[in-house]
């Protein structure tokens, strides 16, 4: 300290012209709260350290795994009685893996009627295809021909009929007969005409496409009745363990029906309630120390992966649920086990502190206080984080030095008159300079 007095001098030395503004300068940037000198007594020391400033929300809950998936019938089975359950609870199960059965019976007939049907139509297309363009004009065309040939055949008859009849050379009944046999013809040549006109009017490419369409149908039924025949064996979408079975061998299912749960337990997620009051602090990624409640002795690193934005009461305190995830390769943690859990909102690391009632506020700006040649002496510091117990110096101060706590009953007073505080004298004015 003596050093620091001759150098305190000198300073004081220069600035005798410009006292008042310098002391005014002094008081502005640092104001000088003095512990009254008058009464030492009463105060502690404490060193600055450097040290780790932790901050932890308290939550609870319970574990529920990461995935959930309920197992139902495909939504193309029919309703059907279960006949077979192939799985147990607990036991591990892979993407794909058959669970259950339904009875099958009749289902393999309708992929066999549908695979006909499919097949008819397809040959019929290859014939289609096969076919000359124009066949079926020709053919309509031959067909409407022939019915004016018989048309004019049978109208030359009649009239040779009805010429005998008027000279009574032919008889009624031949007559009838002759008339009847014209009108046929008739009705034939227009039925043939129309077939004509419908074969003209209608392409050959019309036709193969009218009946690609039905082999594409015909495709379709038959991929739906294998689709119906497949889902007679229930199998699980997803890997994971068989946690629920819900129903027994003699049950109908059908699309609606829950058949059992599969769960994936590896991450667990805890679902950890946690004080409104705290829920500022709490982010997605904070990590978290969870502790089961059968393994009071186990601890486990999670971390936050979801928060609730919409609270819930309890006991007339509201609430936010907290997702935590948190590693189960060994399968020890169970669906429903109940945990508690530390999420650290405030982690520095290997940083100066003091403790924080040995801090105060003043105008705004961070104190603390220091002695200086045995006189307590108010000293700006600047503070970062706080965990309530202990407050981060990030300057101000080094490691080592002393700092004086007050007991709360000591007076403080802030003075920004040009003679400095009581007790601040040129140690005071040194330490604004330096």
């Amino acid at each position: 300290m003596k050093r620091a007095l001759r150098i305190g001098i000198a300073a004081a030395a220069v600035v005798v012209v410009g006292g008042i503004g310098v002391f005014a300068f002094r008081g502005k940037i640092f104001p000088a709260a003095a512990a009254d000198p008058k009464d030492p007594v009463g105060y502690t020391t404490t060193k600055v350290t450097r040290g780790d400033i932790v901050m932890n929300v308290a939550a609870s809950g319970q574990f529920e795994p990461n995935t959930i998936t309920t197992i139902r019938p495909d939504s193309n089975m029919p309703t059907r009685k279960i006949v077979s359950i192939l799985v147990k609870e607990g036991q591990k199960v892979r993407a794909g893996e058959a669970l259950a059965m339904v009875d099958a019976t009749g289902l393999d007939l309708n992929v066999k009627q549908a695979g006909a049907n499919y097949e008819a139509q397809r040959v019929k297309l290859d014939n289609l295809k096969a076919k000359p363009v124009g066949l079926d004009l020709a053919a309509a065309q031959a067909s409407l021909t022939q019915a004016e040939i018989n048309l004019a055949s049978q109208q030359e008859n009649y009239d040779n009929v009805k010429a005998l009849a008027d000279k009574g050379l032919a008889s009624k009944n031949q007559l009838s007969d002759a008339e009847r046999q014209l009108a046929l013809s008739k009705l034939n040549l227009e039925a043939a005409s129309l077939s004509y006109q419908n074969v003209k009017a209608q392409s050959q490419a019309d036709v193969i496409q009218a009946q690609e369409a039905s082999v594409a149908q015909a495709d379709n039924d038959l991929q739906m009745a294998r689709l119906v025949l497949d889902s007679a064996m229930i199998r699980s979408p997803a890997a994971g363990v068989v946690a629920e079975i819900l129903v027994k061998e003699g049950d109908l299912a059908s699309p609606s029906t829950a058949v059992m749960t599969v769960v994936d337990p590896d991450p667990m997620i805890l679902l950890a309630q946690v004080n409104e009051t705290d829920m500022q602090s709490v982010k997605i990624g904070s990590p978290a120390t969870v502790t089961p409640s059968g393994t009071p002795d186990v601890t486990i690193e999670g971390k936050v992966t979801g928060i609730d934005l919409h609270a819930q009461v309890q006991s007339n305190v509201s609430v936010f649920t907290t997702s935590i995830s948190v590693a189960n390769r060994d399968g020890k943690i169970l669906w429903g086990m109940n945990a508690d859990a530390e999420i650290t909102v405030l982690d520095v690391k290997n940083t100066l502190m003091v403790p924080t009632s040995a801090v105060r506020t003043v105008n705004g700006a961070s104190q603390v206080t220091i002695l200086d040649e045995g006189k307590l002496i108010s000293w700006e510091v600047q503070t970062g984080a706080n965990d309530g117990t202990h407050t981060e110096i990030l300057g101000g101060l080094d490691e080592g030095q002393e700092v004086a706590i007050l007991p709360r009953r000591a007076p403080t007073t802030t003075n920004t008159q040009a003679g400095g505080p009581p007790g601040g004298g040129m140690n005071q004015i040194f330490r604004v300079m330096h």
